[in-house]
């Protein structure tokens, strides 16, 4: 099936339209992805950095 010359622009911008939404939505899902996985790993990197700081404040008191 041959598409007529006249919508060659009309499908490229459509195309170009579609690959556009979807980029942005894969972009908004990897954001939040990020987000839900910081908020996860937040509780665990506090505990890491305050055991940190107490060995070191043992090791060089003040």
């Amino acid at each position: 099936m041959r598409i007529p010359k006249v919508f060659h622009p009309i499908l490229g911008v459509l195309i170009g339209a579609i690959l556009f939404l979807i980029g942005i939505a894969v972009l908004s899902a990897a954001f939040v992805l990020a987000y839900k996985v910081v908020q996860y790993a937040k509780p665990f990197i506090v505990e890491v950095f305050s055991n940190i700081i107490h060995q070191l404040a043992t090791l060089m008191p003040l």
